[in-house]
């Protein structure tokens, strides 16, 4: 059964200043043209993965509308159980027996005869082995199913995945856009605590829904700003044993942050219209659309591993880094970028930790 995409579902209304990808996918709908597989790619937190869901709505809603809909599949989309909508957590590696399972499933027509969809949210935690599983589903996945794969780090993808991808870029908000989303979450937007979270969320809403909202979130962000300048700021001559000592306590900020980020009761994933509806009912508007069946399967050590870990932590250095611009924190920035490319291509942890403790305690002026 073909649905007519221009005249059913809602739209993209709760999707604030991603103009560019909302009109792209708006055209392909409208031309009856969507790709099977999409690549969302862009910084982290502007969007991407709620613009994912909001596609997986537009292409199952019940009902002729705009805005916000409470409609079965809607509702469903939102909790995580639409059975034709499979969306995979960001917080997990999907290996190769677990990808095999997903295309078997792609492979599944519809009892309802509609498309199925299925979104990976932070694709490059996809081993390659499990790509490699999936590239023949990903080049020709039928006509009753797609792909999204949602990333920050499209590099990180097979050169392969990123071909057979139809690539949309996101991009950081306005301070207008951000201004805008805060006001439909419900803040005050000349609130202190509102300006000054839209100030450090720097473009990205779901970095501004995060300090905002969240006391533990915000506290691990001072005490790792208060920690952090007191390493840029030494005047000591750094020793052996100083630098074992920010390694462990590099990981314990690391273990802080990613506790924060797991257990905050957060829409993740929602849009604009989400997020409002959520704090007006946050005990009855559940927004929690990893898929139940695929995310019940994932073993606790496949989660949040050591890299992850550590690239949440340096991203957040940079962030508040970046707040003051001054020469010592361009320099501190160049200095995190150079850890986290070292990351990227596999360098031991502990070499890279001592470089980088060592460049920052250097930093002078």
């Amino acid at each position: 059964m073909k649905k007519d995409h221009q005249n059913s579902g809602i739209g993209f209304n709760g999707i604030v200043g991603q103009e560019v990808p909302v009109r792209v996918l708006n055209h392909l709908l409208a031309s009856d043209r969507l790709p099977g597989t999409l690549l969302f790619s862009g910084p982290g937190s502007v969007g991407k993965y709620a613009t994912a869901l909001t596609l997986a709505k537009i292409l199952h809603c019940d009902r002729v509308k705009t805005g916000y809909c409470d409609c079965r599949s809607c509702t469903a989309i939102r909790t995580g159980s639409h059975p034709d909508v499979l969306a995979i957590s960001r917080e997990r590696t999907v290996g190769v027996e677990e990808m095999r399972e997903i295309v078997a499933l792609a492979g599944l027509k519809s009892s309802r005869g509609q498309e199925r969809l299925i979104i990976f949210d932070r694709a490059e935690n996809i081993t390659v082995q499990a790509a490699n599983a999936a590239l023949k589903t990903l080049e020709e996945p039928g006509a009753h199913i797609r792909f999204v794969l949602v990333t920050d780090t499209p590099e990180a993808l097979l050169p392969t995945v990123r071909s057979r991808s139809y690539r949309l870029r996101f991009s950081l908000v306005s301070q207008e856009n951000l201004l805008e989303f805060a006001q439909a979450a419900g803040d005050d937007p000349d609130d202190t605590d509102t300006l000054k979270a839209i100030r450090f969320a720097s473009g990205r809403p779901g970095l501004y829904l995060r300090y905002r909202h969240s006391s533990e979130y915000r506290e691990v962000i001072n005490s790792t700003g208060t920690w952090l300048t007191g390493i840029l700021n030494s005047r000591m001559v750094p020793r052996i044993q100083d630098a074992l000592d920010w390694k462990a306590e590099f990981w314990d900020y690391a273990d802080k942050l990613s506790s924060a980020e797991r257990t905050m009761n957060l829409p993740r994933g929602g849009d604009a219209d989400d997020v409002r509806k959520f704090f007006e009912s946050p005990g009855k508007y559940i927004v929690q659309p990893a898929n139940w069946r695929i995310e019940g399967k994932a073993s606790s050590e496949k989660r949040w591993g050591q890299g992850r870990k550590a690239m949440l932590l340096t991203g957040l250095l940079r962030r508040i880094l970046s707040m003051e611009m001054n020469r010592k924190s361009v320099t501190a920035i160049s200095r995190l970028y150079d850890f986290m490319e070292k990351l990227r291509y596999n360098c031991s942890f502990d070499i890279a930790l001592e470089r980088l403790y060592y460049g920052l305690t250097g930093i002078t002026g």
